[in-house]
């Protein structure tokens, strides 16, 4: 007989352990992604480290491995979404969460040099 356990990890994350002989399965089968990602940015308020943050959970291949950080961000290299929210903060702050074609988003402003960015962003994938 095969036994099946559900675990749901914070409210945003069901995972199903499945003990097959002597290996674990685990697969996480639904994640609620806009939930983990405002998960995130509330650790960050906190005063975690942004570029640890998106180190370690954001993921954005892209960017992931730097602490989340885009440089020498101009219009036109992002989505319009993106750019919208990075385009509308100050230095410093940090977006609420956001949407666009890859999944839920935000950003901390780290500079702005006229109408170029250094930033910071986390990505949590639909």
């Amino acid at each position: 007989m095969k036994t099946i356990f559900l675990f749901i990890i914070a409210p945003f994350i069901l995972m199903v352990h499945t003990p097959i002989k002597q290996y674990t399965s685990v697969v996480i089968i639904k994640k609620d992604a806009k939930k983990l990602a405002e998960y995130y940015r509330q650790r960050v308020m906190r005063g975690e480290s942004m570029a640890s943050i998106a180190k370690l959970y954001s993921e954005d291949p892209g960017s992931a491995p730097n602490g989340g950080q885009y440089k020498d961000v101009v219009k036109g290299m992002m989505v319009p979404e993106f750019e919208k929210v990075a385009f509308s903060l100050k230095p410093g702050e940090i977006s609420e969460v956001f949407e666009t074609s890859y999944g839920f988003h935000f950003i901390q402003l780290i500079s702005r040099k006229e109408d170029v960015l250094d930033l910071r962003h986390l990505l949590i994938m639909k």
